[in-house]
């Protein structure tokens, strides 16, 4: 009797090969060994993520948080050390004029990694890309790679049929089901919006990332093992985040659009000034791209045998797209395995399963971010906000936490939403704020005064 592949897919071919389409493939053949099934699963990217410069990169600032780290090696995955730019110790957050650490919690892992195989001019290759990393993974847990580019997908006229799809060479691919892993700045987009199933990519804002080249003991001097994080105030940004790398801080600007202008005029900010060697200057020809970030999610992202996985379908308001690949992966797995790929199955299965894992918590994530956002532009608010942050006393523990899960991305947005409209924490961020006003003023009357001997 033969099988009912809309049932018991077969053979899945997943069309990119960054995180989202590595991770769906692990989590597929992870399931598939669990449920003793023979799957095939196909992974179709060209682009080697080995390669330096843009066209290794998938663009993002490379911040690989300690919650992926903890579920990748769940999967059986380890990042390799080789991967690793640099290990967190915690983060840096500038503004006003002031400077608040926090630490890492103890266990925790936090990690830098370039994409590709680093920027413009530099020789890391394949070792030192984390994509190629999870890509290699997939493969050596028996999926296969084939390095084309998908021109064309053709659905199936009838529920037994496969789904055909073309690559650039004139191949052609038979296949149960179709994943779509492609991202929402990769021109596949087009490709399945014109399948006539209804998909509508994310709205998006945009980001303005660039790679500033320095030497190591720079980096060690000024930024440490610590993300810097800088509320300047600049129109339009929303997020501006310094991430140190081995050889490289990278500069990412986060707003509704935002480009190469945003990009030099953040490095003239004096808080930026102050991180930098003296006397620097922005080289001639440096390593920059300005990727699209999705702020809602996709519609329509199923049909029968199609599922659209990653940031081409949903992902964590302007955080964690690393952690957004990986959650729709597992269920869009899950949901292949466990139900099957028709339509009716991958809307239950997957679609309301995403729907519960993101949209509530982005829109508490839209508030959060519009406050953060607002107290950039009021300087002496933040300076309080910060000076109740610095207390050492457990009173600004709630505000420490509230801010460490914002910037990592650890804790669901909600939670530190309820957290932040707390009575009790704005009670003990008043008294905590009045106590380091009180404490720096304290300390400025006792400095004696320069002057003349």
């Amino acid at each position: 009797m033969p099988v009912d592949t809309l049932r018991e897919p077969r053979s899945i071919a997943i069309i990119g090969g960054g995180p989202a389409g590595a991770l769906t493939a692990l989590h597929l053949l992870r399931l598939a060994r669990e449920k003793g099934r023979s799957i095939d699963v196909t992974v179709f990217d060209r682009k080697e993520f080995g390669v330096t410069g843009p066209r290794g990169c998938n663009m993002c600032a490379g911040v690989v948080s300690n919650s992926l780290i903890v579920r990748l090696e769940r999967l059986g995955v380890s990042i390799p050390s080789s991967a690793v730019q640099r290990a967190v110790d915690g983060y840096c957050i500038h503004s006003g004029g002031q400077v608040v650490r926090l630490e890492k919690p103890v266990g925790s892992r936090i990690y830098t990694a370039f994409r590709s195989g680093g920027p413009m001019g530099e020789e890391f290759g394949t070792a030192r890309s984390f994509d190629h990393a999870l890509l290699a993974a997939a493969v050596r847990g028996g999926a296969r790679h084939i390095r084309r580019v998908v021109i064309g997908i053709e659905r199936p006229a009838g529920a037994r049929d496969p789904v055909v799809i073309t690559d650039a060479r004139g191949g052609r691919h038979l296949a149960d089901a179709v994943v779509g892993a492609f991202g929402v700045n990769s021109r596949t987009v087009l490709t399945f919006r014109a399948l006539g199933f209804g998909y509508s990519p994310p709205r998006t804002a945009m980001a303005a990332q660039c790679e500033i080249p320095l030497p190591s003991a720079e980096i060690d001097r000024r930024f440490g093992s610590d993300i810097h994080v800088l509320a300047v105030g600049m129109e339009g940004v929303i997020v501006a985040v310094m991430v140190p790398k081995e050889r490289h801080v990278t500069v990412s600007l986060i707003g509704p659009w935002v480009g190469q202008a945003h990009l030099e005029r953040f490095m003239r900010q004096p808080e930026v000034g102050r991180l930098l060697p003296e006397g620097f200057h922005m080289p001639e020809r440096y390593c920059h791209c300005h990727p699209l970030l999705p702020i809602t999610g996709a519609r329509n992202v199923v049909a029968d045998r199609i599922v659209v996985v990653g940031d081409a379908h949903i992902s964590r308001y302007l955080k964690n797209g690393l952690d957004s690949a990986f959650t729709t992966a597992e269920l869009a797995a899950h949901a292949i395995i466990e139900g099957g790929v028709d339509r009716t199955s991958l809307v239950e299965w997957y679609v309301k399963p995403c729907r519960r894992a993101f949209v509530w918590d982005n829109r508490s994530g839209r508030i959060l971010f519009s406050a953060y956002q607002a107290l950039g532009r009021h300087p002496s608010l933040t300076r309080r906000i910060c000076a109740a942050a610095q207390d050492e006393s457990d009173s600004a523990a709630p505000l420490r936490s509230i801010a460490w899960g914002l910037l990592t991305g650890d804790e669901p947005y909600a939670a530190l939403l309820r957290q932040a409209l707390s009575p009790r924490l704005h009670w003990h961020w008043a008294i905590g704020a009045t106590r380091g006003l009180r404490t720096r003023d304290t300390g400025a009357a006792d400095r004696p005064k320069e002057g003349p001997s």
